[in-house]
């Protein structure tokens, strides 16, 4: 045996070396390969350049990387996915910057539904509160849901009185919603909560319509906090566990604004913590009641459990209504709505929820608790005690949080308000829209404000022509249960369709600009756009398949887009059964 010299030494740890290298290459290959690679689509990221991919490839659930089908598909091992899009176009994950999921639910499944168009008429919506009542125990709440402007739509142009309610439910407090903002009791209802002659208002911010001798009528306007319509804890475990994500995943949403009231939290924060992963990323925006005087200086209460993953769920702020809705008359003006209703407030303008002291102590509250501030405002007088207290809290010290109104400019918005809001932009100020009611309230604003007034509202051209950025909420809660659907909205606020013709065209905006909306836009308003918002390397791999061309398609054809397929953390967690297109390119 000859003898082991330096030479023979050097080979070896040469080898070795090599052998030990080529391993780590190799394990770092294996640790860098994706779990997943979608390929052969049309990509559009609506990254800061706009452009167009036809590949991404996924890893632990975020963008690994972002380019053509041949080079991405050369990142593939042994173990990594590989699934193709058939041409089809894909964009980021949607999001609904505005919703009511538990509520939705909640009247999905246990409320007489009298919704227009299918119920059309008062004398329709009492025949099936009375079939209901029947299979009711006495004693039992029973609840109806009407659309939003019912007095407008059903046919005796007015909405059901308390005696009619006393006769379709004799034996059930009973309350039909006109939208959410305002409820019709009846007698029974009234002496379940307690409400008496003279009673005006309600502890948590709801008020009380009167007739001349002081009597209450049995219209409750803005009581949600006061009328006990919460869910049972099995109820709401089946809500937020399954019923919320698929309902919302089907029409391409990846991620929620959740509006949700504090009797309901808890029972999300223990699925939360209970690391229950969703196939919906929820951030939370918690009410307390309608006028926020009872939510508290320590939002502590509020925050999910350490266990819980903050990419699947996030406290992210608080909601108060400043006033009502335009839509059922209650939206707090400055000059009075068209005509008379029996249901409206006194004097006519709306009703004024939160008065302006309480609407700064609440942006107080948000802002140096660092969580959004979001503040309910349709007239336009409430939309001054919103954009105010605003203004107000960006010259205080506070921290740089993002401060929001919700439905801004929806009914009314003047020059004004436009140009103070394009100033509180540069201070993290934003807006949330819901472009889905151009197709359900045009005409019942010109019927309740007039053709001048109504003309202020929708104009999200000007919106976006101002650096605002809206987002797009569905607000859905229940009551236009169809308005889940993005791609109505996109069709509305590209065509000007309206439930009244055309309707403002100057004020359309293009395909893109409407998806930002419920994307990129949305994320920012939500203080998430690092996360979310758009298809970027390390971003969450939040993903939609669509059955058109929607950048190409005519414009008419919008409202009947598809998904064909939505993809949370790189996985499919819904697809079609049919996925053809429409079939209009």
């Amino acid at each position: 045996m000859k003898p082991f010299n330096a030479k023979h030494t050097w080979i070896i740890v040469i080898a070795l070396g090599l052998v030990f290298g080529c391993a780590r290459v190799l394990l770092a290959s294996a640790a860098e390969q994706p779990d997943v690679i979608y390929f052969d689509g049309k990509i559009v990221t609506l990254d800061a350049a706009e452009s167009t991919a036809s590949a991404v490839a996924v890893k632990d659930g975020k963008f690994l990387k972002v380019g053509s089908s041949d080079e991405i598909k050369q990142l593939a091992g042994p173990s990594t996915q590989l699934v193709d899009l058939g041409g089809k176009t894909v964009v980021p994950g949607l999001i609904d910057a505005h919703c009511h999921p538990m509520e939705a639910m909640m009247m999905k499944e246990t409320w007489v539904d009298c919704r227009f168009p299918e119920t059309s008429s008062v004398k329709e919506a009492l025949e099936h509160i009375a079939a209901w009542a029947k299979k009711t125990p006495k004693g039992e709440w029973i609840f109806a849901a009407c659309v939003s402007a019912s007095e407008n739509k059903f046919a005796e142009k007015r909405l059901p009185n308390k005696a009619e309610l006393d006769i379709a439910a004799p034996d059930n407090p009973m309350m039909l919603a006109n939208g959410t903002h305002m409820g019709i009791a009846n007698s029974a209802a009234l002496e379940r909560l307690g409400i008496k002659k003279g009673v005006e208002k309600l502890p948590h911010g709801g008020s009380v319509i009167l007739d001349k001798d002081g009597e209450p009528t049995g219209v409750l306007t803005d009581a949600q906090a006061d009328v006990p319509t919460t869910p049972t804890v099995v109820e709401l475990e089946q809500y937020y566990s399954k019923d919320i994500q698929e309902f919302w995943n089907q029409h391409g949403f990846t991620s929620v604004l959740a509006i949700t009231p504090a009797a309901a939290l808890p029972v999300l924060q223990k699925i939360a913590g209970a690391k229950i992963k969703p196939t919906i990323r929820y951030t939370t925006s918690i009410w307390t009641s309608a006028n926020g005087k009872d939510m508290p200086e320590d939002l502590g209460s509020f925050r999910m459990p350490e266990t819980a993953d903050p990419a699947w769920y996030r406290f992210g702020g608080i909601k108060v209504w400043v006033d009502g809705e335009n839509d059922c008359r209650t939206g707090y003006m400055y000059a009075p709505y068209v005509g008379h209703f029996d249901t409206d407030p006194p004097g006519g303008k709306g009703t004024l929820v939160t008065p302006q002291a309480d609407a700064d102590r609440f942006a107080d509250i948000a802002n140096k608790s660092g969580v959004i501030s979001m503040m309910h405002c349709s007239g336009d007088a409430a939309t001054d005690i919103g954009l105010n207290a605003y203004e107000k809290e960006m010259q205080s010290p506070a921290p740089e949080t993002i401060n929001r109104i919700e439905h801004f400019g929806m009914f009314q918005l003047t020059d004004k308000q436009l140009q103070q809001a394009k100033e509180l932009k540069k201070k993290n100020f934003y807006i949330s829209v819901q472009p889905t009611w151009l197709l359900d309230l045009v005409k019942a604003d010109y019927e309740n404000m007039g053709p001048e007034r109504t003309r202020t509202g929708f104009k999200f051209r000007s919106m976006i022509d101002a650096g605002l950025e809206p987002a797009a909420g569905t607000d859905v809660t229940g009551i236009y249960l169809d308005n889940v659907n993005p791609f109505l909205a996109i069709y509305g606020s590209v065509t000007r369709d309206s439930d009244d013709g055309l309707f403002m065209p100057e004020e359309a905006i293009s395909v893109p600009e409407a998806l930002k909306m419920w994307t990129i836009w949305a994320a920012k308003s939500m203080g998430e756009s690092d996360t979310k918002g758009s298809i970027e390397p390390g971003k969450y791999a939040d993903m939609v398949v669509l059955s058109d061309d929607i950048f190409t398609m005519p414009k008419e054809h919008l409202k009947d887009v598809k998904v064909v397929k939505t993809i949370v953390g790189g996985d499919a967690v819904y697809e079609a059964k049919q996925t053809g297109t429409t079939g209009k390119k």
